[in-house]
C-alpha cells in the first residue's frame, strides 16, 4: 500500500474507531420515569430502555464520538462498580449526595442540570409555607434518599418519615392517605400528574426541600478526560440539548 493509500485507510478508520469506543455510564436501578424505565431481563440483569437519564447519556457519548454502554446496578453496588473501574462516568448524582472519601474519586465538571423537591399536599389543604407547618406530620420519602433539611424534624420527632420504593409509590400513599404530605421532584411530579389523573388531588407546596445540581461525575481512571466533557456539556447546554429532552417528558 502507497504512503498516500495508506493514510486515506487510517483518516477513514480513525474515527469510525472512536465511536465504536464504548463509553460506560452508571445507572442506579431503583429510578422510574420520567428518568429512568428499566426492564428486567431473562438474565437477571437490569437495562435501561428510557428516560431522561438515557437521552441525555446518549446524546453526550453521540458529543464525545463514543457509543453508550448502560452499566445499570443496585444502588449499594455503585461504589463498587467505580473502585472496580467498570464505568467511565457517574452521570445524575451530586456531590451532596456523597461524603467526602466517595466525592474525592471524582473529578466534578459543571452540573447540567438543575432539579428542586417540594412538599406536595391535597390541593385543598393549607399549603405548606414553612417548616413548622410539617409538625405532627407523616411525611412521604423515597427509600435511600437524604433529605437534610427534613433530618431535625424526624431526629427530633416533630416529624415522622414514611418511606415509598419510588416516586409513583410515594404518590400512591398519599393519595390513600397513608401520608400527610411528600416530598417529590418538581419534574416527576408534573410527568405523574400528566399521566394519572388521580394525581390531580394533588398539589406542590411553596416549601422547597432541597435544590441541587446534577452532575457527570468523573472517576478519576476514566478515559474521557475532564476538559472534553467540560467542553462537550458546554456545546450541549448552548444547543439546548437538556431542555430539548425535559418537552419530551412534560
Amino acid at each position: 500500500m502507497t504512503p498516500p493509500l495508506r493514510l486515506i485507510v487510517l483518516l477513514l478508520c480513525c474515527p469510525l474507531a472512536q465511536a465504536e469506543t464504548p463509553l460506560r455510564f452508571l445507572t442506579v436501578e431503583g429510578h422510574a420515569l420520567p428518568l429512568a424505565q428499566i426492564r428486567r431481563m431473562s438474565n437477571g440483569q437490569s437495562e435501561l430502555t428510557d428516560g431522561i437519564i438515557k437521552d441525555w447519556q446518549d446524546a453526550l457519548a453521540r458529543e464525545l464520538g463514543r457509543r453508550p454502554v448502560d452499566v445499570v446496578l443496585p444502588r449499594k453496588r455503585q461504589d463498587l462498580a467505580v473502585t472496580t473501574k467498570q464505568v467511565d462516568l457517574r452521570c445524575f448524582v451530586s456531590p451532596e449526595w456523597l461524603t467526602g472519601d466517595a466525592i474525592a474519586q471524582y473529578d466534578w465538571p459543571a452540573p447540567f442540570l438543575e432539579v428542586e423537591e417540594r412538599v406536595v399536599g391535597a390541593s385543598g389543604a393549607e399549603r405548606v409555607n414553612g417548616l413548622d407547618d410539617l409538625d405532627k406530620k407523616t411525611i412521604g420519602t423515597v427509600h435511600g434518599y437524604q433529605y437534610r433539611k427534613l433530618d431535625p424534624l424526624f431526629a427530633a420527632g416533630r416529624a415522622k418519615r414514611e418511606d415509598a420504593p419510588s416516586e409513583s409509590a410515594l404518590m400512591l400513599k398519599q393519595l390513600a392517605g397513608r401520608t400527610d404530605v411528600a416530598v417529590m421532584r418538581t419534574l416527576d411530579f408534573y410527568y405523574l400528574q400528566r399521566n394519572d389523573p388521580r394525581l390531580a388531588q394533588l398539589a406542590l407546596s411553596p416549601l422547597v426541600v432541597s435544590r441541587f445540581g446534577m452532575y457527570c461525575a468523573r472517576p478519576k481512571y476514566s478515559s474521557v478526560t475532564l476538559q472534553d466533557l467540560n467542553a462537550a456539556q458546554e456545546r450541549m447546554v448552548k444547543a439546548g440539548t437538556m431542555d430539548k429532552i425535559l418537552l419530551k417528558y412534560r
